[in-house]
């Protein structure tokens, strides 16, 4: 299951170094060449995320990020940018320390 990505806030990129991820932030910085940006993730923690082609396309707001871990960042496979605002951070913020402080959380049997 190549798609299988860990839902993961900044702080836990480091637990996933090498490993697919999805990261949610808030866009803060672009870089002038278009091969990065930093997002604020939902944890307030600052994220450099690299691209594999420049940006052909504005940038801004909150966007969902799937990638692989480098501890401190990640590289990019894919991104995808939300249309609104309202994006509960808070929330998901919850939703990724809970995902991890269960054991097992996906064992069914």
């Amino acid at each position: 299951m190549s798609n299988v990505r860990e839902i993961v806030n900044g702080a836990q990129l480091n637990g996933f170094i090498n490993k697919k991820v999805s990261l949610t932030g808030f866009v803060t910085e672009k870089a002038p060449n278009g091969m990065w940006f930093d997002l604020r993730a939902a944890d307030n923690q600052i994220v450099k995320v690299a691209l594999k082609r420049p940006l052909d396309k504005p940038l801004e707001g909150y966007v969902e990020v799937h990638g692989t871990s480098t501890g401190k960042g990640v590289t990019a496979d894919e991104f995808i940018i939300f249309n609104n605002e309202q994006f509960d951070a808070k929330a998901h913020n919850t939703l990724c320390t809970f995902l991890y402080s269960v054991p097992n959380i996906w064992n069914t049997v």
